[in-house]
C-alpha cells in the first residue's frame, strides 16, 4: 500500500526532454586548435611508425571538445583513420599522440 502511495508523488515532467535541451545549451564549446607544420610533421612521424597493437595515448577533438583515450591500436583505416578500443579517430583531429613503452619490444 505504501508504494502505490509513492506512486502518486513521483515528479512530473509536462515537458520531456527540456533539461537535456537545456544542458546541450550550457555546455561550452571549445573551438579547434590549428596546429603549427612542425608539430604535424611529428604526429605523422609518429603514425607512420605506429603498429596493430602498440598501446597509445590520444588526445584528439570530438563533439566541440578535446578527448583522451589510452588503448591498443586495432586498425590503421584506409580512410585515415585509427581505430583504438572501438573509437575511430580521424587523423586530421589528433591533437597529441604518444607511444607507451610498456609493450614495445626493445
Amino acid at each position: 500500500m505504501r508504494c502505490d502511495r509513492a506512486k502518486i508523488f513521483a515528479p512530473f515532467s509536462p515537458l520531456r526532454g527540456l533539461d537535456e535541451a537545456y544542458r546541450e545549451k550550457e555546455r561550452v564549446i571549445t573551438p579547434k586548435a590549428h596546429l603549427l607544420s612542425d608539430r604535424i610533421e611529428e604526429i605523422n612521424f609518429i603514425l607512420t611508425n605506429l603498429k596493430v597493437g602498440d598501446t597509445v595515448e590520444i588526445k584528439y577533438y570530438t563533439d566541440g571538445e578535446y578527448k583522451k583515450i589510452r588503448g591498443k591500436v586495432e586498425a590503421v583505416l584506409p580512410s585515415k583513420t585509427l581505430r583504438i578500443s572501438l573509437a575511430d579517430i580521424d587523423f586530421c583531429n589528433i591533437y597529441d599522440i604518444k607511444i607507451l613503452e610498456e609493450n614495445r619490444g626493445v
